[in-house]
């Protein structure tokens, strides 16, 4: 009787969302990407089900990283993925999760003959290649680099691989886990890079919620989140879409 109640308040509340929230993300593989005109990737899979055991109707836009951070900013019933949290970023939103993420480096191309910097202080005499509105770029600004003298912008970060294979840029920022997608699309792996600076104290990734968005509906994307941990689909779905490389070679 207590889980046909439950069933039935959460029936409810999905008959009482006036309209379905909107979950931005960006082309971000393994973690969100476009195939067949749907929204697909680890995280965005691990959202979509999210808002399924939570009985919310969720609907999924891709676009570039900063359009997408602004328009969740102003929209009042969306989310942001894959958001890392932090405590420049704590206030901006309501958070769920912690969902996937990796640990994040500065990389340096294995085939340079010069020594690389060891320390951030080090990493500013090169330049660094960031996305625009991305949390590293943020996080380094307030490091004391500047765009323009020690940072280039890019629109997405994907974006910034080329230009670092060719030399243009000195240090890409990426993690473990995205990292040898981006370098397979371009017919190398990890043998051509080297880690040099650990980032991964800046953050987790989560789902970021606009701060207007009602905290039942928080509670109860947590808790679906949570549910899907300890029922063993999260894992599975990591299992899924972590042997493959890339969506391309799919």
């Amino acid at each position: 009787m207590k889980w046909f109640v439950i069933l039935c308040l959460g029936l409810l509340f999905q008959q009482s969302q006036a309209e379905p929230l909107v979950m931005y993300t960006e082309h971000f593989p393994p973690y969100s990407y476009e195939q067949d005109q749907h929204v697909t990737g680890l995280n965005a899979e691990i959202v979509r089900r999210t808002c399924e055991v939570a009985l919310l109707k969720c609907d999924f836009q891709l676009m570039p990283w900063l359009r997408a951070l602004e328009t969740a900013q102003r929209t009042p019933n969306s989310g942001l993925f894959s958001t890392a949290r932090n405590a420049l970023r704590e206030k901006q939103f309501q958070w769920v999760g912690p969902i996937v993420h990796a640990s994040a480096n500065m990389y340096w191309l294995a085939s340079r003959r010069d020594a690389p910097p060891q320390d951030l202080e080090e990493a500013k005499k090169y330049v660094v290649a960031v996305a625009r509105g991305d949390v590293y770029e943020i996080y380094l600004q307030n490091q004391g680099f500047e765009v323009g003298v020690n940072l280039i912008q890019f629109n997405s970060k994907a974006d910034a691989v080329l230009p670092f294979l060719h030399g243009k840029v000195d240090l890409l920022i990426a993690s473990d886990l995205i990292l040898p997608v981006w370098l397979e699309q371009h017919q190398q792996t990890l043998s051509a890079v080297t880690a040099i600076i650990d980032l991964s104290t800046i953050g987790n990734n989560y789902l970021a919620l606009h701060p207007q968005m009602p905290i039942a509906t928080v509670e109860r994307l947590q808790a679906a989140l949570d549910q899907l941990k300890a029922n063993g689909e999260y894992g599975a779905l990591e299992k899924q879409f972590l042997v493959i490389p890339s969506p391309s070679s799919r």
